[in-house]
């Protein structure tokens, strides 16, 4: 499933905006680089597009913007490394780009519903991994059992 899904209810669209090969150059470069800074420009080139069609056309076949989309993917990559418990808070929010920990909290916590810590020791408590707990950006961790 393609992190800009709950955003384009009917899901992802190949027969509008942007081609397939030019999504998959995009979607590579993206996974390739997540935990680095990059701009749209960026994305853009891999994909082989000028950044203003990359960008309209990405947002028609996907349903929302492309950085939008990394950040998507970014908190994913974030609820599992956090579920693993492997690492501290702080070096999750370095690994994937954001600029300091309180800036990943705050992102974390608008999108899933809680802190990254109280995500990481819900996960703990039950005994669960990122595979076998994963929560849906939209809906709050505390939601679930």
């Amino acid at each position: 499933m393609h992190a800009c899904q709950e955003f384009n209810a009917s899901g992802p669209r190949p027969s509008a905006g942007l081609n397939e090969r030019a999504f998959q150059r995009a979607d590579a470069f993206i996974l390739h680089n997540l935990g680095k800074n990059f701009t749209l420009a960026e994305i853009a080139s891999a994909a082989c597009v000028s950044r203003f069609h990359f960008a309209r056309q990405f947002r028609q076949r996907m349903g929302c913007s492309p950085m939008a989309y990394v950040m998507r993917l970014r908190l994913e990559r974030a609820k599992e490394m956090l579920a693993r418990g492997d690492q501290r808070i702080a070096d999750t929010a370095a690994a994937l780009g954001f600029y300091d920990q309180s800036h990943f909290t705050r992102t974390f916590r608008r999108a899933i519903g809680v802190s990254p810590r109280v995500f990481s020791r819900q996960c703990h408590h039950t005994g669960t991994t990122g595979a076998a707990r994963k929560l849906r950006l939209s809906e709050p961790a505390h939601a679930h059992p």
